[in-house]
């Protein structure tokens, strides 16, 4: 029992009490944890070989290393991360300094990674999130909720985001090593999983997928485009069969490197000019001279962009 104004209050009252003042803001930056029961989870991944081969050892080291060495020797063998050897080279020292700037940070270096639940043996019976909660959070605090591409939830990318939008609230779902498919059921359950987690419901997130987790998100967001504020795909293009499926409401953006064999054949401005005869306000920005990794190699010009597409606080 708690007493306040000489009035005794049992948890049971107490409870109603926060939910309806719209739950206890976050006092500091922290990223915490959320799982939920589900039967949405993605299936193990399957590799060939030669992946299949290094796959043992690289689930040894998943338990015994931290996660900045587990990418590092990812990148030693690219083909696990569907990269060739000259993306693994260019891509091995910015990710490097990505993680040694996760190494200096109060908040992000005593996060644990998720890669070991996206390269589980079994089918999860959980799902599985990490979630960026800013100091002050509360009801009226912007949400992300973040796809990511193949490979994994890699902890760099929520990293790099809030690095950038330190003021939302930063979900992001784990599923296995391709998000292309992930069941928009998985990504809901995610959302309503944040929710009972923080006691109170979140605003209307934003959808942003990345390569992988951009084909995902276009599906996840045109079967439920209710659910979310707009969508953002990066590094990824609307599939054939989605591009009338946008409402004439939509919200949605698309950003591409200019080296991207999509953009050079034509194809990406091609399906961008038939979402926006559904959807008008659809808008599409190319990063010249960036190939598929220009959220790394062009930080700044693409999180200003981002910045742009995102709803005003």
């Amino acid at each position: 029992m708690l007493q306040m104004g000489g009035i005794e209050l049992s948890m049971r009252w107490l409870l109603p009490i926060f939910l309806f003042c719209g739950g206890l803001a976050v006092r500091a930056d922290e990223v915490i944890r959320v799982t939920w029961k589900t039967a949405h989870a993605a299936a193990p991944p399957q590799f060939n070989r030669p992946a299949a081969d290094f796959l043992p050892m690289f689930r040894l080291a998943l338990n015994t290393l931290p996660e900045a060495a587990i990418v590092a020797l990812a990148l030693s063998q690219p083909v696990l991360l569907g990269l060739t050897p000259a993306q693994a080279g260019m891509m091995r020292p910015l990710v490097a300094e990505r993680y040694a700037l996760i190494a200096k940070s109060p908040v992000y270096s005593s996060v644990g990674s998720a890669l070991p639940y996206c390269f589980a043996e079994k089918r999860p019976q959980e799902g599985l999130a990490l979630v960026h909660l800013p100091a002050g959070a509360d009801a009226r605090t912007p949400v992300l909720v973040f796809l990511h591409g193949y490979g994994g939830s890699f902890l760099w990318y929520q990293h790099l985001l809030a690095e950038h939008f330190g003021n939302h609230i930063i979900i992001c779902p784990a599923y296995g090593i391709n998000t292309a498919t992930v069941p928009s059921e998985y990504v809901q359950e995610c959302v309503k999983a944040v929710s009972v987690r923080l006691g109170r419901a979140v605003m209307r997130p934003v959808l942003l997928g990345l390569s992988a987790g951009g084909t995902g998100a276009c599906n996840v967001f045109t079967k439920h485009p209710e659910r979310f504020d707009r969508l953002i795909c990066m590094a990824a293009y609307p599939p054939e069969d989605l591009l009338l499926k946008f409402p004439r409401d939509a919200k949605a953006a698309f950003i591409a490197g200019g080296r991207e064999y999509f953009v050079k054949s034509g194809d990406f401005a091609r399906r961008i000019a038939k979402v926006r005869q559904f959807a008008p306000a659809t808008q599409e920005f190319t990063v010249t001279q960036a190939d598929h990794f220009f959220l790394l190699s062009h930080t700044v010009l693409t999180m200003t962009k981002l910045r742009e597409w995102l709803p005003r606080l």
